[in-house]
């Protein structure tokens, strides 16, 4: 399962998912506009920015059958869905405690799917690995697990991240395992179909201000077009790895990967000094990849 070109292209797949979140917090960063509509205006240009690098990469060819097109339209609400749950939850309570829960719906999710619905044989070896992974997303976040001043509706808004995440999922590895020569027309139907929904939120509560937010400002722009580029490459390789790694590993990895990769940038980068339970989230995270190669 694990040859030379999987583990280069999961390499790969990783450090781009990792630019893209670093790009994301550049665009929050230097947005000028209200904070409450960045996300939906991030979510509008974004997914149009990864529907024409798709359909580019594609040579320009779109011709999806009618299974892709629910799927890639299904997981575009799902993914504006998780994008709105994302805002609301972070207005209530930590942040640490919902990006716990995104991360364990994207793997558990998955992996109880695979079980039952496609009867996936899960060896020991495997489960163990999983929760290796999953007890480092915890080490790894321990530090900012705070519950006070949590507001009403803040644990719905996280329940439904721990679900999105995991649909999400599920849907993509589903249109691979039935219709795995059409991932290009499935990220473009995704993208495109978020960026229509976004924008139509936008113009629903926010059409008075629309001028003023778009007008997001050269850095702002400029972060969201390379957030879009690592977007779309990182998720077609995710998409190729689905045909020959299964779902609840590979997501495991890319998550874990990624949690592993933003720490190490940012000790050696950003100079920030490493606590003791960021080393051993960093070491659980390492010890399950090598568990879940095996």
């Amino acid at each position: 399962m694990w040859d030379i070109r999987i583990i280069l292209l999961t390499f790969l797949c990783v450090a781009l998912y990792t630019g893209q979140s670093f790009c994301n917090r550049l665009f929050s960063g230097n947005y000028k506009g209200s904070p409450d509509i960045a996300t939906p205006v991030f979510s509008s240009v974004y997914g149009v920015l990864v529907a024409v690098v798709t359909l580019l990469l594609n040579g320009g060819r779109f011709s999806p059958s009618l299974p892709t097109v629910f799927f890639g339209m299904g997981n575009g609400v799902i993914l504006f869905l998780y994008n709105l749950g994302m805002i609301q939850a972070a207005r209530r309570g930590p942040y640490t405690f919902q990006s716990i829960m995104m991360l364990f719906g994207n793997v558990v999710v998955c992996l109880l799917f695979a079980a039952l619905f496609w009867g996936d044989h899960i060896t020991g070896l495997q489960l163990l690995g999983i929760a290796v992974m999953l007890a480092a997303f915890v080490v790894l976040n321990a530090g900012g697990l705070r519950f006070t001043g949590v507001k009403k509706g803040y644990f719905f808004w996280v329940i439904s991240l721990f679900l999105t995440n995991g649909f999400y999922g599920v849907v993509m590895d589903a249109q691979q395992r039935t219709i795995s020569d059409e991932r290009n027309e499935m990220i473009l139907l995704i993208f495109l179909s978020l960026a229509v929904i976004s924008l139509g939120y936008m113009l629903i509560l926010h059409r008075n201000g629309l001028r003023e937010a778009y007008a997001m400002g050269k850095r702002a722009a400029l972060s969201a077009v390379a957030s879009s580029l690592c977007a779309a490459f990182a998720v077609y390789l995710l998409m190729l790895l689905l045909q020959s790694v299964p779902s609840y590993i590979l997501y495991t990895v890319v998550n874990g990967g990624v949690l592993v990769f933003s720490a190490v940038l940012s000790f050696v980068i950003l100079k920030e000094k490493p606590t003791k339970m960021t080393l051993v989230g960093v070491a659980l995270s390492a010890a399950s990849i090598v568990l879940l190669s095996l």
